[in-house]
């Protein structure tokens, strides 16, 4: 009987401080830098299909022209766009969209969209985000 009760509380105690793990995909993109003057930085948004992105909460940013973000669901499929921003916190408009998905699978509904290689990451450097000139004179 005290066996029992050891075994059951040391599944207990095995369970509650071993959570499950949980798969997270890490995504790196890049662009190319806005050509005007008064970037001075860069902010990444991320959605899934059918969803709108918020652009109160960015994904990512800073003033390099790629990052790696981290925690996305490995079984979803993301799009993401990226904004130049000025010193005054003035955004541009959307880069060009591209469409990550961790399996590679093609854009729900056969979007146009620039594709990302899935697996785990991938990299939109010249056929990616491209960023163009916001804040005029």
């Amino acid at each position: 009987m005290r066996t029992h009760i050891r075994l059951m509380f040391l599944v207990l105690w095995i369970v509650i401080s071993h959570p499950l793990a949980v798969w997270a995909a890490d995504v790196t993109l890049a662009w190319d830098p806005s050509s005007d003057s008064k970037t001075a930085g860069y902010r990444l948004y991320a959605r899934e299909h059918d969803e709108r992105y918020d652009y109160a909460h960015p994904e990512w940013e800073g003033d390099m022209t790629q990052c790696t973000v981290t925690g996305f669901d490995e079984y979803e499929s993301y799009y993401f766009v990226v904004r130049a921003v000025d010193s005054n916190g003035n955004e541009s408009g959307d880069s060009n969209e591209v469409y990550w998905s961790p399996s590679g699978a093609e854009e729900p509904g056969g979007g146009t969209h620039d594709s990302l290689n899935g697996g785990g990451g991938g990299s939109a450097g010249g056929g990616g985000c491209f960023i163009e000139s916001i804040f005029g004179d």
